[in-house]
């Protein structure tokens, strides 16, 4: 048996008692009550969000005197710092676009991946002194900027700090810090992304601003960013999410219509996490995240048809390199060891955390990735498998490690090059006291067991209406038992890695399937199984018809 867990089911009265309330089959009832969705009321909160629950952004610290002092500064110039990535690239747009339509004299600077690295960098500072900014605004980075803070006060700019990462002991010497993180902040809802902050920046400014806006213009780039930085979508986030996803649908803004053409459906947290997430951060991986700000605040139809092929050509780019590491990075795997640390002089940095994620998947330890950073320094991403603080980790390493930072599944950190040989054993060590092979089996989770007489239109559409899925509202994954095939396999890509068919469970139902990664064991399936899989519509010609993605199979012997 495979090392399927099923999720802790709720209780027969309670189930009985929502199914009463709200006349929805049970096993319905089960995936809400274990949502912790137990009313008719908090069933219509979710089932139907309401724009309105969004927390006054003035509960946040500092938040008015931090829209006050940018108010005050509208004659000056202003410049937007932001990160390289999808949160930190779609924070500094929406910045751009809101202030620029307010008429501040307002510009945007995004700091290179391989010159700079992450956050304030010295050059950005630099850069705001030769051009006469007199005020900084940070967005999803900063926090931890001590020094780069002072350096900027010492030239007389001022520095306003909005991010979602976790403070230190010390904060910088900042004008004000935008952060729910803060142990002395009062909002609410502390699982924001730096964009979801940015905009209750915006949000506070329309408030006190003389000529307000409708600031819900710009939620479709924090639904991009919270989708892209994975964060947990319940309360405000889930808010966002579902109607930022709805204006990207009914009004995509002309930065991202390119890349929703070669889509060709309805954009969900799917397409976002896959297609559209990958796209925006290919240009910071490859080139610069200025490219793709460029492009998000482009208003005109042909420079953004040119600057998309651009980011499309990154893209490419970024996955021929993605694959190339990782054919070379699985081939240094030793299965005996407890970790997976690989390393080479020639490997691109913008895709060692994307290789990192790849390489758990096949071999499902803590795994960094590695390469050079300079003559005298390595640079490297951390991942981390469920359960395990690979954060924790590495401060009992510190001995061996310039530089590290980051939280319990995925860090970065820079070794000396003297020190990597050391370093390798000491962390293969520590991971190895922590912990039992137990924990390096990857386990699998599913939500409810049921039969395919429960999969119905109605059903499903019911199922559907629970997204935006992602981190604290899943989609749902069900267990069905003594299934078969009796249909021959479709196989398709571009490599014929996907299986299509048609699969039957013990009731004899019959529902059509897609399948990303069992090939080889569907191919040799010769008795029954048990699947775990999700439920979707697959639309073909304007028809939706029920479809079932297979996650895991388990064949009985």
């Amino acid at each position: 048996m495979k090392n399927w867990i099923e999720k802790e089911q709720p209780s027969k009265d309670d189930i009985q008692s929502l199914n009463e309330t709200l006349k929805i089959p049970a096993f319905i009832c089960s995936l809400l009550l274990q949502r912790n969705i137990n009313s008719l009321e908090k069933a219509k909160q979710f089932f139907r969000p309401n724009i309105d629950l969004l927390h006054d952004p003035f509960l946040m610290k500092d938040m008015l005197r931090v829209v006050e002092m940018i108010e005050a500064s509208k004659t000056k110039k202003i410049m937007i710092l932001g990160d390289y990535d999808v949160d930190g690239t779609t924070s500094t747009a929406m910045l751009f676009k809101y202030f620029d339509n307010k008429g501040f004299n307002i510009s945007y600077y995004i700091p290179d991946r391989y010159k700079e690295g992450y956050g304030v960098s010295l050059e950005s500072i630099e850069y705001a002194e030769k051009n006469n900014f007199s005020l900084i605004v940070t967005v999803d980075c900063g926090i931890k900027a001590l020094t780069q803070v002072d350096l900027a006060k010492s030239k007389g700019i001022e520095v306003i700090i909005c991010d979602h990462h976790l403070p230190g002991e010390t904060l910088p010497n900042a004008y004000g810090i935008v952060n729910p993180k803060q142990l002395d902040c009062k909002y609410p809802f502390k699982d924001l992304c730096g964009c979801g902050i940015a905009f209750k920046l915006i949000t506070a400014h329309n408030l006190i601003s003389n000529d307000p806006c409708d600031v819900f213009e710009f939620i479709d780039f924090v639904a991009l960013a919270t989708i892209s930085d994975m964060m947990p979508l319940v309360g405000e986030n889930r808010l966002l999410v579902f109607y930022g996803l709805k204006r990207i649908n009914e009004n995509p803004r002309i930065g991202l219509r390119n890349f929703l053409k070669s889509i060709n459906s309805k954009i969900d947290e799917s397409k976002v996490s896959f297609n559209i997430g990958p796209r925006i951060n290919a240009a910071g991986r490859m080139k610069n995240g200025k490219v793709i700000v460029d492009l998000l605040v482009q208003e005109d139809r042909e420079k953004a048809s040119i600057m998309s092929n651009e980011v499309e050509f990154l893209n490419q780019n970024r996955r021929a390199t993605e694959k190339d590491v990782f054919q070379q990075a699985i081939k240094q795997i030793d299965h005996a060891s407890f970790t997976n640390i690989v390393y080479s002089e020639n490997w691109s940095k913008g895709v060692l955390g994307i290789v990192a994620s790849r390489l758990i998947e096949q071999s499902y330890k803590p795994t960094i990735v590695m390469t050079d950073s300079n003559e005298e320094l390595l640079t490297g991403s951390v991942r981390s498998v469920s359960g395990f603080d690979v954060h924790e980790a590495l401060s009992k390493c510190e001995d061996n490690i310039f530089q590290f930072g980051g939280h319990k599944y995925a860090a970065g950190l820079k070794v000396k090059k003297s020190n990597y040989e050391n370093f390798k054993v000491q962390f293969e060590k520590t991971v190895r006291k922590s912990v039992n092979e137990k924990m390096f089996r990857k386990s699998f989770s599913y939500d409810v067991l049921i039969d395919f007489s429960e999969i119905t239109f109605e059903n499903i559409k019911i199922i559907l209406r629970m997204s935006p899925f992602g981190l604290g509202n899943n989609k749902p994954v069900f267990r069905t038992n003594n299934c078969f095939l009796d249909h021959k396999l479709k196989f398709i890509g571009k490599e014929s890695q996907i299986v299509k068919s048609k699969i039957k469970d013990q009731s004899g139902r019959e529902l059509p399937f897609i399948c990303f990664d069992k090939k080889e064991q569907l191919i040799n399936i010769s008795s029954t199984f048990d699947i775990l899989y999700t439920i979707n519509f697959n639309s073909y010609s304007g028809i939706d018809e029920i479809e079932l993605t297979l996650r895991e199979i388990d064949i009985k012997k």
